[in-house]
């Protein structure tokens, strides 16, 4: 999900969105749900298989004249395991500089190390199978510390997509806050 307000993080969805607004919804007026419904479907329908595209890979064609055979998308999973993302980042290694209070920022979660170590730089290694962090310092392993946030368990696709949209909700909210704070 993109925040609100930022078409540079999503262009080609931001400029279908001014295409919609201005070649449809601003025409067509719709005053019910039920006419919005219908005024979107018919411009899909327009959009993908009239509606001239300039983009370079169309040249000047409607998307399905373009690409007539596409590929087939491939089949949601019924089941996905949310904690997958930490086998990619197996032994891995983060620098960070241990903080007055004795602890590490790894993507915004403090870990504690040792607070005698604040000001000092420790090596953070991922350990995917222990699904810990083992801290390095002084090129000696000093410490391991569970990472936090993790599931532990598989969730059905539709459990994962309400959890993730429930994450970048909260991940919105917080930027909205921090960027009203700066104000």
């Amino acid at each position: 999900m993109c925040p609100a307000h930022r078409p540079d993080l999503n262009a080609f969805v931001e400029r279908y969105h001014r295409t919609l607004k201005y070649e449809c919804l601003l025409i067509s007026c719709p005053q019910t749900e039920e006419q919005v419904r219908e005024a979107n479907e018919t411009f899909v329908m327009h959009y993908n298989q009239e509606r001239p595209n300039q983009a370079r890979s169309c040249a000047n064609q409607p998307p399905r004249v373009a690409f007539a055979e596409l590929p087939p998308l491939p089949r949601v999973p019924d089941v996905v395991d949310p904690d997958r993302w930490l086998r990619v980042i197996d032994g891995q290694h983060f620098v960070r500089k241990v903080r007055q209070n004795g602890t590490v920022l790894l993507d915004n979660v403090g870990y504690y190390i040792k607070q005698s170590l604040a000001g000092q730089y420790v090596d953070v290694c991922v350990d995917a199978n222990t699904q810990e962090f083992v801290i390095w310092h002084q090129h000696q392993p000093f410490k391991r510390v569970a990472i936090k946030g993790l599931l532990k368990t598989a969730l059905s696709f539709d459990r994962f997509v309400e959890l993730m949209s429930q994450q970048a909700l909260s991940e919105q909210r917080q930027l909205a806050q921090a960027h009203r704070r700066t104000e």
